[in-house]
């Protein structure tokens, strides 16, 4: 068990340092796709959209203290959204 283990770590590792900068990673593609749907409908600009998508992405990172476990983030999104209502 040990030695797999040992193998998917330098697997992610490998992978990790594989990733390249110039493509776009799967977050920002389904930001993009998100932003031209509300173009759609509302008929804001698209920039203006993605702009203020990322402003509220980095503005959640920012106050993020959890894991970066999906749980984790799912509850400070909860937490967060409690406390506004």
């Amino acid at each position: 068990m040990k030695e797999i283990s040992r193998r998917l770590r330098k697997l992610e590792e490998s992978h990790i340092a594989q990733r390249n900068e110039q493509r776009p990673n799967p977050a920002d593609v389904f930001r993009q796709r998100l932003c031209r749907y509300q173009v759609e409908e509302t008929g804001r600009p698209y920039e203006e959209l993605l702009q203020e998508s990322v402003m509220k992405s980095q503005a959640f990172w920012a106050s993020y203290d959890g894991d970066r476990s999906l749980a984790g983030i799912l509850r400070h999104r909860f937490r967060r959204r409690a406390k506004e209502e």
